[in-house]
């Protein structure tokens, strides 16, 4: 035993050796507070972070990234990009980076006098048997699956989350919604704020109120629950799924590339009222 605790304490203090180092914090430019939940991280290489409650972050960027941008965005905000060793060098200097709030655009939906109905998106499992999980305790990991409105426009009121753990950790998530690229892979975000919420103690639902951000779509689109808040214990959450329905798209943390995971689809739902 102790020899296996040497030789993973000699392998943890090789890797921190090649590993870079950066730690910093997050300030809004014009007021210079904090800001919570931003994500960072090397573009497309699932080596990422998010800012923690007072701004701050540490991102270990392993050896042979030198020469690779750092992306940090917010909902709100202009993205700023780094090469990582002009990050460290600025960060050596003075650990403050500043964001400049820039107002989000998104593309407007015009409905007619058309006929409404409602509809509910997804899938609707609430399985215990079956279950899906988080790809790890990342913080920016993302989870989510497409929600087809088949040529509808849509105006989204309720995201649900059938929750199959219990004794889940006291931890916050972030629900996004993104457009969909020709591959069918999440592209631009479909909101212009955060929607913050809190993990349920127990098994059940996860029910958020949509209506107050007013998300209009008329094309597919992917929804996502991001892991933003450090878990007590390295413990995970668990959803229900289904085997063969719509595959889970995920990707590992910020700003790393998204991937479809598995035949299984996550228990989400999207009640809608919809346009033909």
């Amino acid at each position: 035993m102790k020899q296996l605790f040497l030789l993973l304490t000699l392998l943890f203090s090789a890797f921190a050796l090649q590993a870079q180092t950066l730690k910093g914090v997050l300030k809004d430019a014009a007021t210079g507070e904090p800001l919570p939940y931003v994500n960072v991280g090397v573009l497309n290489k699932n080596i990422g972070t998010v800012s923690g409650e007072d701004g701050r972050f540490t991102l270990l960027v392993p050896e042979g990234h030198s020469s690779d941008t750092v992306r940090i965005s917010m909902i709100g905000y202009a993205t700023r990009d780094f090469i990582v060793d002009d990050m460290a060098a600025r960060l050596a200097d003075n650990n403050e980076i500043k964001m400049k709030e820039q107002a989000t655009e998104l593309k407007p939906v015009v409905v007619s006098n058309r006929k409404s109905g409602e509809k509910l998106l997804g899938n609707k499992t609430e399985s215990k048997s079956v279950t899906a999980a988080f790809t790890s305790n990342k913080l920016g990991n993302e989870v989510g699956t497409v929600m087809k409105i088949k040529g509808d426009i849509a105006l989204l009121k309720t995201f649900s989350a059938s929750i199959a753990s219990d004794d889940n950790p006291p931890v916050k998530m972030r629900l996004n919604f993104y457009s969909l690229d020709k591959k069918g892979m999440p592209d631009k975000l479909l909101i212009n704020e955060n929607i913050i919420v809190d993990t349920p103690k127990n098994s059940g639902k996860l029910v958020v109120d949509l209506t107050p951000y007013n998300i209009m779509v008329e094309d597919d689109f992917l929804v996502s629950l991001e892991w933003i808040e450090d878990a007590p214990n390295s413990k995970r959450i668990w959803f229900s799924a289904a085997l063969f329905a719509t595959p889970i798209i995920a990707r590992e943390t910020s700003q790393g590339t998204w991937n479809k995971m598995s035949i299984a689809g996550v228990g989400f739902t999207v009640d809608t009222v919809y346009w033909k």
